[in-house]
């Protein structure tokens, strides 16, 4: 039987949360729920943290980038701070958001604020 890379598991994990339903809607802004699948990200460690900014970018799904957010910033990793600040900007320079573009927005700034107090 063949064994999955890091890369497969973290990108069957990603499939996972692309399904998941927010819990609700505070204020148009869907909240995530910490799912199963977020928690054994978190356990991956630092090491995937390369994988999930490459699969943040581009066209991902925003539902995706918004628990990729959440997930770095669980893990804690400042390599993340740039490309974060990156992300963040990328979805408040959008003319026209939708709810989430502003979940992710959300999700980038705790991670940016916890990310920025570790560099302090």
């Amino acid at each position: 039987m063949e064994s999955l890379t890091l890369a497969d598991q973290v990108d069957s994990l990603l499939s996972e949360l692309d399904a998941a339903e927010p819990v609700s809607f505070d204020l148009g802004t869907p909240e995530l729920p910490e799912l199963d699948a977020v928690h054994q990200l978190v356990a991956m460690g630092t090491a995937i943290v390369p994988h999930l900014l490459e699969c943040a970018q581009g066209n991902a799904p925003k539902k995706r980038v918004a628990y990729i957010a959440m997930v770095l910033n669980q893990l804690g990793d400042v390599r993340a701070l740039a490309p974060l600040l990156d992300l963040r900007a990328h979805h408040q320079q959008r003319e026209i958001k939708d709810e989430w573009d502003y979940a992710v927005i959300g999700q980038c700034d705790l991670a940016i604020e916890q990310l920025q107090g570790k560099t302090r």
